[in-house]
């Protein structure tokens, strides 16, 4: 037997091999670099996959490593199928000349030749060193400490929170920049590793060892303890308990989370009394640093109820009040709750996965809410936060993670009074590599959530904390680029919890760019005004949207930058700034009301807005339509051209998928997919007019269904009026008479969709149905106050509608050589947050 060769170079083809399930989400190429990249830097083998330690108490720590010469062989790793002994020694000096304890340990092939030794007897609130050796090889020496005594007075303790680590996100610049911290542990908040379909034992191996490939992941693990728990990615995206949260492999759901979580305990310096059985695996636990913090480890994806109304993001009934529903089982929540009610410690932390603080997403009156976070949990997360509000428990301080963002929120027991009192502080940390999708929705929601005293989305990172008796600081840490291995980091801002006074207070004035974007004539604060940051060589280092107050902040390093000002209603500015290091670039701009206009070279701000610069916009000092030009939406086929794609009104963000508009098709549209008609294909679209008073353009083409028919749409806009005026004129050119449908779709993608019909109300309907309005428009909306309407001028059409699309359909019948003409407004507005989002279309009709 012969395992003391170190791996020196992996070829392509096996680390593709190890790679597998992310080749659908990374070219080969961009992956075959990144792994090359990390295989140079593996450990000697067998000890490949590094060293770790972790669960500090104040007398003893476990260490763990695992025998992989391999690491590529998913199956054995190049171990052989036998038991083999590993010897460990532990010292209080990094040259092992006062070596504290040693021994030896089997490592079973039946767990993958993992190996967890628990160090006893040590002396607490000190520093040592441990290694590993087999077969004359020694594994690189690691780093690890133990806790003060209980009781015993402690005077600062600095720590990082981290999670969601997604491999095809990134080299991990951030554990990069972690390791060169100077902390006494590591908290980590869950998805350590993201599934694949295949729920098998040996996938679940190979995932971990994948991830461990990272050379700034295995350096972190060396230089700190860590303390661990889950969340959903180490088993099944949004599980909740037996239940799982999507489509597997085909196995049993209680196999699959078995073989991750014994994946997960092989593979992570975990006590022996977490050893998972079967698909059970008790991991939530309480671990103290002397009197001054005392840490509840919680599990909250082991024990909970299913999500409430299927999942996902949406309006919360009485089920999530329902007081049998629980996040974390009963029995842990009275284990939390009782050891809340007896700590004698100065800080108490809740570490858990998900964000504690309610967020709608909804501007409206109504709500809209994430039911896999604590607000599908409400009636749980009272009972804790009134809890600790009635038993005033010390200095409440909730770490999270999962939503790959950055934010600090005020907790509080009623979060529907912004009177309530702050009860807790919660510090919810961005992502190591995982992106967020979902970052323009909650930007649009924070007006709604006053308790949200930062966020910010546009970074991975961590949050470092140094806490002492008299306060806890957290710094959000963020590096530039995820992606990239080499990424500067910087401290995006710092904020403070004092001791005996809940809620936290920024106390940095934060670096890079910021400032507030104003009315020029009034003065106003101007609310989600787009503000892009570009490098001199064109890269793009930040993109943020004002806040109420008008205010922006968008990260940069020092250097020079092209700063581009982009406003719905408002003439677009760019300027040039300069970022010095430590000093703040304070930015404010005053914006003039846009002219009339027709042209390329601008585009609609938004999270959805999918136009290039050289797409047209057709804009007044209301609203901005974008119309295609070139771009093709991978919806809509080679259809795109000559069709709305985004749409926002003055104070708004573009929230609209696109528009169908228009189509002519032989058949009346049926059907989930009615909507995708690709039946008006246009070949050109000219500016007739570039400047007001009336800016318009032309969109030719003619039907792929209809024979003969030639399509025309001219879009016009004026100063003052919150639409485009769009008419579509249908001629047959042929020499027979032709009959066909014709009509437009809405489709709106963002927060909170729902449709409109005149006389029929909000549609959210899973399956179209027909309606016939009672006016000629049809609508859509979401949460962010926004509505989009097509306002027909004249009746005599069905709507056919479900939740996410509204479709107008009108039967025409035209001789050789006859016309007819749609003739319509799109129009968006304020609806103010009315009960009745649709309200407003209405007004604009009558």
């Amino acid at each position: 037997m012969t395992t003391s060769n170190p791996l020196r170079t992996l070829d392509r083809r096996r680390f593709l091999a190890l790679a597998g399930g992310t080749l659908g989400v990374l070219a080969a190429g961009q992956l075959s670099e990144a792994l090359s990249a990390r295989a140079a830097e593996l450990d000697p083998a067998p000890f490949t996959l590094g060293v770790a330690s972790g669960d500090p108490d104040h007398h003893s720590v476990v260490l763990w490593t695992r025998l992989v010469p391999d690491p590529l062989n998913a199956e054995t790793g190049g171990m052989p199928a036998t038991p083999v002994e590993v010897q460990w020694e532990v010292a209080r000096d990094e040259t092992f000349q006062k070596v504290v304890g040693r021994g030896s340990v089997t490592a079973l092939p039946e767990s993958a030749h993992t190996v967890h030794v628990v160090v006893d007897d040590l002396a607490p609130n000190r520093w040592y060193w441990y290694r590993f050796r087999y077969d004359g090889v020694h594994s690189r020496t690691g780093r690890t400490r133990t806790m003060p005594s209980p009781g015993t007075k402690a005077d600062s303790m600095r720590f990082a929170f981290v999670s969601c680590q997604s491999w095809t996100g990134g080299a991990y610049p951030a554990y990069r920049d972690l390791a060169g911290q100077d902390l006494d542990f590591v908290l980590h908040l869950g998805d350590y590793i993201y599934e694949t379909s295949n729920g098998g034992l040996t996938e679940f191996r190979r995932l971990h060892a994948l991830y461990k490939t990272s050379p700034d992941l295995r350096a972190a693990h060396a230089r700190f303890p860590f303390i661990v728990t889950w969340d959903d990615h180490e088993v099944q995206n949004n599980y909740a308990a037996d239940v799982p949260g999507g489509a597997g492999d085909g196995r049993p759901f209680l196999e699959r989370r078995g073989n991750g979580y014994q994946a997960y305990y092989e593979h992570l310096p975990l006590r022996p009394e977490h050893r998972p059985e079967g698909p059970d695996m008790p991991i939530y636990r309480r671990l103290r640093f002397g009197k001054l913090a005392e840490f509840s480890v919680l599990d909250t994806r082991q024990y909970r109820t299913d999500q409430a109304y299927g999942d996902g993001r949406k309006e919360p009934g009485p089920e999530v009040w329902n007081p049998t529903r629980t996040m974390t089982g009963f029995e842990q929540e009275k284990w939390l709750l009782d050891g809340l009610d007896h700590s004698k410690a100065r800080w108490n932390v809740i570490a858990q996965q998900t964000i504690m603080a309610a967020f709608d997403y909804d501007l409206g009156p109504g709500k809209i809410v994430n039911l896999d976070q604590w607000d599908g949990y409400a009636g749980a997360r009272a009972r804790i936060l009134d809890f600790v509000a009635d038993r005033e428990v010390s200095n409440p301080v909730v770490l999270s993670g999962d939503w790959h963002t950055h934010w600090v929120n005020d907790l509080k027991t009623d979060f529907d009074d912004p009177n309530s009192p702050v009860v807790a502080t919660e510090f919810v940390g961005t992502s190591i590599s995982s992106g967020a999708g979902w970052d323009a929705d909650v930007r649009a929601g924070l007006v709604a959530n006053p308790h949200v005293k930062f966020y910010n989305g546009s970074y991975r990172g961590y949050v470092m904390c140094e806490v002492t008796p008299d306060r806890w600081r957290a710094d959000l840490r963020i590096v530039l680029k995820g992606g990239e291995a080499a990424s500067p980091a910087f401290t995006l801002a710092a904020f403070e919890v004092r001791d005996g006074i809940p809620g936290a207070k920024r106390i940095d004035a934060g670096d890079g760019l910021v400032g507030r974007i104003t009315d020029r004539v009034t003065g106003a604060s101007l609310a989600n005004v787009q503000v892009t940051v570009t490098a001199a060589d064109g890269t793009r280092f930040a993109t943020s949207t004002t806040d109420t107050t008008g205010e922006y902040l968008a990260f940069a390093p020092p250097g020079e930058y092209t700063v581009a000002v982009n406003g719905v209603g408002y003439e677009p500015v760019t300027a040039v700034a300069t970022v010095r290091e430590g000093v703040q670039t304070r930015g404010d701009v005053a914006l003039a009301r846009a002219a009339v206009r027709a042209g390329t070279g601008h585009s609609v701000p938004g999270p959805q807005s999918q136009a290039t610069a050289s797409d047209m916009v057709l804009s007044n000092n209301l609203l901005s339509l974008a119309v295609s030009a070139g771009s093709q939406d991978p919806q809509l086929g080679a259809a795109t051209l000559g069709k709305p794609l985004d749409l926002a009104a003055i104070g708004h963000l573009d929230q609209l998928d696109w528009m169908n508009l228009p189509y002519a098709s032989v058949a009346q549209p049926r059907g989930s997919n009615a909507w995708q008609q690709q039946t008006v294909r246009s070949a050109s679209l000219e500016v007739l007019s570039g400047a007001g008073p009336v800016a318009s353009a032309r969109a030719t083409g003619v039907s792929t269904q209809v024979a003969d028919l030639e399509v025309v749409t001219t879009y016009s806009v004026t100063r003052d009026e919150p639409w485009v005026t769009a008419a579509s004129t249908f001629t047959n050119r042929g020499t027979a008479a032709r009959t066909f449908w014709v009509g437009d779709v809405l489709d709106h993608d963002g927060a909170g969709q729902r449709s409109g019909v005149a006389g029929h109300g909000t549609v959210t309907a899973s399956a179209p149905v027909d309606f016939t309005p009672t006016a000629p428009w049809i609508g859509m909306t979401g949460s962010d106050g926004q509505t989009y309407g097509l306002l027909y001028d004249e009746p005599g059409f069905t709507a056919y509608a479900c939740g996410i699309w509204v479709m107008s359909q009108r039967q025409v019948t035209l001789d050789p050589g006859a016309a007819f003409t749609l003739r319509r407004r799109i129009a968006a507005v304020h609806n103010g947050g009315a009960d009745d989002p649709f309200a407003v279309l209405a007004d604009l009709w009558s």
